[in-house]
Formats: structure tokens, sequence, C-alpha cells
């Protein structure tokens, strides 16, 4: 995931979003505990969404208690207690890392390999270590990549077949560990969600990926015409994406959490997509008017 999966903070109440800081906290020293601070250079609010997913399924509770931030000692966090899903997700993030600086070696541009180049050998060695510790993670997501190199060979590949991969991973992920009744609507809202993703980030890379040659499923239909039509194009899809997601989210069994995750994908989501979406059809400012 790559950062558009976020709660939207003018729509939460207080409380929701001290608890949502507190599981992105949580996470992140997971990923400190397990793979060295280092590691914790890889987290983001995506990561961080499927976190509160899981926390939210799952019978295990989340207990709460402040703890002092190590990079802000003035700062107390709020620190979730409950470590299995906060450390599978932790698994999660160093393992989609790997496969995409992997992936960056290969096929990105002259910066992209070269960082990819630096941190690989940390990332490896991160990576040996989440392989063993949550080997059905590795084994999707690394299954999941293969797919889509081979995907994006084709010339002629669609949004629809493109997207796939990684929304069928993400919804396999999500819905690891949990019994029938729940998986179903796990599988259903993080397929929605990684597609949802996939096409933003498509829409996002658009004009970057024309210049330099890249794969994109929108370049054989829109080329370097993107405007309006483009953007209806891109918004519809979204919208019946989010829709089904929504529809997944109201079907799952929530044991808590309910609000951050409505927050996230509806407010969130929305507001991820209108600021990619008006780069390429800004919307006309209100003129400004002084009453005296």
């Amino acid at each position: 995931m790559l950062g558009y999966v976020k709660a939207f903070k003018p729509e939460m109440k207080i409380k929701d979003y001290e608890l949502y800081k507190g599981v992105y906290c949580s996470l992140c020293r997971a990923l400190g505990r397990l793979y060295s601070p280092i590691a914790q250079l890889f987290l983001s609010f995506d990561f961080a969404f499927a976190a509160v997913l899981r926390l939210a399924a799952g019978d295990s509770g989340c207990t709460f208690s402040k703890k002092r931030c190590p990079y802000n000692p003035a700062k107390k966090c709020m620190i979730c207690k409950s470590r299995d899903e906060l450390d599978f997700c932790a698994h999660a993030v160093i393992i989609t890392v790997f496969y995409k600086v992997k992936d960056n070696l290969h096929d990105g541009g002259i910066k992209s390999k070269l960082l990819a180049a630096l941190i690989y050998p940390i990332v490896a060695l991160m990576h040996k270590k989440a392989k063993r510790l949550a080997p059905e993670i590795d084994e999707i997501i690394g299954g999941s990549m293969t797919i889509q190199a081979q995907i994006e060979k084709k010339p002629d590949a669609g949004i629809d077949e493109s997207a796939h991969p990684s929304a069928e991973a993400l919804g396999r992920v999500m819905s690891l560990g949990f019994e029938e009744e729940r998986k179903s609507s796990l599988y259903n809202l993080g397929y929605m969600v990684g597609r949802y993703v996939y096409i933003l980030d498509a829409a996002d890379d658009l004009e970057s990926d024309v210049k330099n040659g890249s794969f994109n499923p929108f370049k054989a239909e829109f080329g370097v015409n993107h405007g309006e039509a483009f953007v209806r194009r891109v918004r519809g899809m979204l919208n019946l994406t989010q829709s089904s997601a929504l529809d997944a989210l109201d079907s799952l069994e929530k044991k808590r959490f309910e609000d951050i995750l409505e927050n996230i994908v509806f407010d969130g989501l929305t507001f991820s997509s209108e600021k990619v979406l008006e780069k390429y059809a800004p919307k006309n400012k209100s003129k400004e008017y002084t009453v005296e």
C-alpha cells in the first residue's frame, strides 16, 4: 500500500483519533522490537489500517496504556498491549517492502534502482526473519508480485487484470487466521481496498509513467490525453470499488474501532482520491468577497 489508506482527521472524534494514532504507534514499536529501529522507517498509515482492521475483527481485545515515545520522550503515546495482530502486520510491512525493493532493482528507474541497491542488503536480512515467522504472508505477497510482473509485460493489460494480483493479495492477507464467517468479509474488504489503491496509484503515476515509458494500465486508453474524461473514468471506477468496500465493512462483525474503520474507508479514501484527481481537473476556486 502506498499512503492512500488513512483516516481523515477533520471527521473523527478526538477519542477515535487518539486510538487510531495509538495503533500506529504500537505498530511502530512492534517493528522496532522485531526488526530494529531501521524497520520503523518503512511504516505507513496503510499498514495502520491493516492493524486496526484485524484488531477490530479479532477476539483478543485491545487494551491501551500510555507510554513515552522513544523519539519524543516529552510525549506520551497510547500503546496497544495486544501483540499478535501488531506482530502480524509488522511481518507484512517487512515482506511487502522487501518485494517492492526487489522489484525496483529490476524494473525501477535509475534513482529507484540506486536507492533499492543501497537498502537491499538490510531489507533482505529483515525479510529472512519475516519469512521464517510469517511464511503464509510471504507466499501470498511473493506470489502476487510474480503474477503482477507477468501482467505488466503485456502492453494491452487493462486495469481490471492489472489490479487483481495486489487486490487479491491484500484480501488474503487480511483474512488469514479468521474463521469462515469473518474471513469472507475481511477478504472482500481487503480486496476492494487493494483494488482502490492500485487504481488510484495508477492514476497518480500516469503522467510520470508516460514520460518514463513505464507500464501503466491507463496508457493504452488515455496516453497523454488525461483531462476531464480521464477523471470521470477513474472516479467512476473508484466510486464503485469504494461502495463494494463499504458493503464488505458493513457485513463484517466488528468488536471495536467501527467508527475509525468507517472514517478510513469512506472519508479517508475519498479525500485521497480527490487530492490525486484534482491535478488532472483542478476545481475552480470560489472568488473571495469582502464585505465592508
